[in-house]
């Protein structure tokens, strides 16, 4: 006597075991991570946002969805980044495109734009012209973010890596801030000839020795110039202030940088030491961590 076909897997019972494979392979923290990972990259094969997979998830699987899903599960597997296989990340309200070759948009960053947009409302000049620089621009997030909510800013956004402005330059083509937003190839701050208002930067600031104990997805998929600070951890940061003097304005001023624990006090006195003075501000990020350094002169 032939036995019952076993019945076909629903979708929710292929994508949890699929959560489970994520977490087996380290590719994900925990079973909510894993779960969101897979929903999104069932959701790009088969052309569904996630609320729609969720809600098809008693359905059965698509064999052809479910396909283009096998393979892009490869990839995850295989720790390339998430937001470099669906092409995109979510930031400040916005979505980016990114790829190879520019680092991908944390939330923790956000506080840096937050602090930016504050100090750019706060500037005597605010109803004029704010001339605004965001160094180390990677894909463009923080220079479009400010530039999408302060339209009174003219943003030059700088970064070493062609790679890494030709992902900025699509997303500034993406927002339509074309007119607003100057790309610019060169060493920190050295390419802007006009000075400047206000400064935001992340660069990179994790201590060589430590670059080595990152998650794999991050050393082997995420360009080292946008994370590897050297000995130090601020390297970078020491060479970028070392370049303020000459290329701030002679009035109010805001510099402004996303760093590590433990390394505000010590840039905090760099900074003040090149602009002859200032006010030091220390923001928190959502997490409650000591993220975002500022200094202000003159405000």
């Amino acid at each position: 006597m032939t036995g019952s076909p076993e019945p076909t897997p629903s979708l929710g019972e292929r994508l949890h075991a699929a959560a489970g494979e994520l977490l087996t392979a380290g590719a994900s923290h925990d079973l909510d991570e894993a779960r969101l990972e897979v929903e999104l990259l069932y959701g790009e094969a088969a052309g569904l946002t996630r609320a729609q997979v969720i809600a098809a998830s008693r359905d059965p699987a698509d064999a052809v969805h479910l396909e283009g899903f096998e393979a892009l599960m490869e990839r995850r597997r295989g720790r390339e980044p998430l937001a470099y296989i669906l092409g995109r990340r979510e930031f400040y309200g916005l979505t980016f495109e990114v790829g190879p070759g520019a680092l991908i948009p944390r939330p923790e960053t956000e506080t840096l734009v937050e602090a930016t947009l504050a100090a750019i409302r706060e500037h005597p000049n605010a109803r004029r012209l704010v001339r605004v620089a965001d160094v180390g621009t990677g894909c463009g997030a923080v220079a479009l973010s400010v530039s999408r909510h302060a339209p009174s800013a003219k943003v030059f956004a700088t970064d070493a890596s062609t790679e890494a402005l030709a992902w900025a330059g699509r997303n500034r083509t993406r927002f339509g801030l074309l007119d607003r937003v100057v790309l610019l190839t060169g060493d920190l701050l050295e390419p802007i000839g006009e000075p400047l208002d206000v400064v935001a930067a992340n660069l990179p600031y994790i201590p060589t020795d430590e670059y080595e104990d990152l998650p794999a997805e991050i050393r082997a998929r995420e360009p080292r110039l946008a994370v590897d600070g050297g000995d130090t951890g601020v390297d970078t940061v020491r060479s970028f202030v070392d370049q303020l003097r000459d290329r701030v304005a002679d009035g109010p001023v805001a510099v402004l940088l996303e760093l590590g624990g433990g390394q505000h006090g010590l840039v905090g006195d760099w900074v003040v030491e090149a602009l002859g003075g200032g006010d030091v501000e220390v923001h928190r990020d959502l997490a409650g961590n000591r993220r975002v350094l500022e200094v202000r002169r003159g405000y």
